[in-house]
């Protein structure tokens, strides 16, 4: 299963404005392009578009993660993202936020997953920063625990 699909099994439905997706597909160093363009085209995420007070926010968090914000305070839904700035953003607009590690942990808790453990593994070793109380709380939360 591929992680989009798990977005997708995790949440009712993922919505993606333009800038966010074009921030993800138009860079060449991205990996993660070629399968988003590929859940786009499966539906697995549908392209929305950005409300006008993104401009405001992109005065304060990049273009894409302002989209975001702007897009679920419009449509009052959550949005993913992991960047703590842009988090913040979000909380003054009244908007939840969950995180990368938080979608692992509510997979594992749907029965998605078998084990988050070999995520958090893999998410550091490709050069993500997960703190030590980010990755003992997650792993408390589904019944994991943290080898010594």
């Amino acid at each position: 299963m591929s992680e989009l699909e798990l977005l997708r099994q995790v949440f009712a439905q993922v919505l993606v404005t333009e800038e966010v997706f074009a921030e993800c597909t138009c860079r060449s160093d991205f990996a993660e392009a070629k399968p988003i363009l590929e859940a786009a085209h499966n539906l697995l995420i549908h392209r929305c578009t950005t409300p006008a007070s993104q401009f405001e926010l992109a005065l304060h968090v990049d273009s894409a993660e302002a989209s975001a914000i702007a897009a679920a305070a419009e449509w009052a839904c959550g949005v993913l993202m992991d960047d703590k700035a842009a988090r913040r953003m979000a909380k003054n607009f009244g908007v939840a936020s969950i995180g990368t590690v938080g979608v692992l942990v509510l997979a594992k808790q749907k029965k998605l997953l078998p084990s988050i453990k070999p995520l958090l593994d893999q998410l550091t070793q490709s050069g993500y920063f997960l703190g030590d109380k980010l990755m003992d709380s997650a792993l408390a939360a589904v019944g994991e625990h943290q080898a010594a």
